[in-house]
C-alpha cells in the first residue's frame, strides 16, 4: 500500500481495552470517560454481571463486569470478585453504564480495520465491544423492573 492510500484510511476516535487478553474498542460517541473504579453498592438479587451501582458525577449508574458479559468466566462460584483497574463509563441508547474488568490499552484516534467495526491498535486488530448487550444482560431476570 502506498503512503497516499494509507493516509486516506479513515480513523475512529475512542478507547481500546483488553478483556481476558482480547482487544476491544469503543468509539468516543459511546465511551464517555475512563475513571478509577468508584465504591459500589451491591444489588441484592441482581445478575452476576451486575457488580452494583455507583455514584458517578452525581448520577447513580449500574456497573457491569465485562468478563461476565462476555461469558469469559467459568461457572460463577458465588464469590464476589473485586474488579481492578479502571472503569469505562459508556452511554448508549440514552443510558449510562460503568464497565469494569477491563485493562485500558490506549485512547485516541485509531486507523479503521479491514472489517467494519474494527480498528488497528499498535499492529493488533480490536473489535467493537457490544455495550448494548451488556445492558441487556443485566436487565434480565426477576429483579429487573
Amino acid at each position: 500500500m502506498n503512503d497516499e492510500a494509507s493516509a486516506a484510511k479513515p480513523q475512529h476516535g475512542g478507547v481500546a481495552f483488553r478483556v481476558a487478553g482480547e482487544l476491544y474498542f469503543l468509539p468516543a460517541s459511546i465511551a464517555m470517560k475512563v475513571s478509577p473504579i468508584p465504591e459500589m453498592a451491591r444489588v441484592p438479587g441482581g445478575p452476576h454481571a451486575l457488580r452494583g451501582v455507583a455514584l458517578f458525577e452525581g448520577n447513580m449508574i449500574p456497573v457491569v463486569d465485562a468478563l461476565d458479559v462476555l461469558d469469559v468466566l467459568e461457572e460463577p462460584s458465588g464469590e464476589v470478585r473485586e474488579p481492578t483497574g479502571a472503569m469505562l463509563v459508556c452511554a448508549v441508547v440514552g443510558e449510562s453504564v460503568g464497565l469494569v474488568g477491563i485493562d485500558v490499552v490506549a485512547t485516541g484516534r485509531f486507523e479503521a480495520g479491514e472489517v467494519v467495526g474494527e480498528v488497528n491498535v499498535g499492529g493488533e486488530t480490536a473489535r467493537t465491544f457490544d455495550v448494548a448487550a451488556a445492558i441487556a444482560k443485566v436487565r434480565e431476570g426477576r429483579w429487573a423492573v
